[in-house]
């Protein structure tokens, strides 16, 4: 995992297991993290030209956990018994933002690359927040990590065996002299 795209994305992995036993919460904690990641990229957008790398990086992190900790005040004031179960992963927002803000995502003419991953990321929560509240009822495996790791590899290959197997043309093309 030499690669900042490994790390990032890995980092995603945490919350999207250990978050998403219920529908409920998965949509909860998707949208904390969208809303976290949109006002950490919009100010960072700010003060980034005006910043060295150090100052940068101390930025990032204190404006990350900032926006994390009143988002998760705000969840806990309003939505106690949402804030119990996710309150792990508030932290998780945050420091998925520091590491995006280091891999250079939040840079000016990314808005369609960020709405993506803020886009597959909430599909996939709540997806797989929904199969395992349906499943969880009569297999309580599905509620815990493993089975939120055997829910997300069964998701995963059904995407791949469905994108995978297109056919090709029947038309063949000849090579011209």
């Amino acid at each position: 995992m030499n690669k900042p795209w490994g790390l990032t994305h890995g980092l995603l992995l945490v919350p999207l297991i250990g978050a998403s036993d219920s529908l409920v919460g998965a949509l909860g904690l998707w949208l904390a993290w969208a809303l976290v990641l949109f006002s950490h990229g919009l100010a960072m957008g700010l003060v980034r030209q005006r910043l060295t790398a150090c100052q940068r990086l101390l930025a990032s992190i204190v404006l990350a956990a900032t926006l994390a900790t009143c988002t998760g005040l705000v969840v806990q004031a309003w939505a106690l018994e949402l804030y119990r179960p996710l309150s792990l992963y508030v932290g998780w927002i945050a420091l998925s933002c520091v590491a995006l803000e280091q891999e250079g995502f939040f840079v000016v003419s990314r808005w369609p690359e960020r709405l993506r991953l803020a886009g597959l990321f909430g599909l996939l929560m709540i997806s797989l927040g929904a199969v395992r509240g349906l499943i969880g009822s009569g297999l309580p495996l599905a509620l815990l990590a493993p089975g939120g790791f055997i829910l997300l590899g069964l998701l995963l290959a059904a995407r791949q065996a469905w994108t995978v197997a297109r056919p090709h043309s029947s038309v063949e093309e000849t090579p011209r002299p």
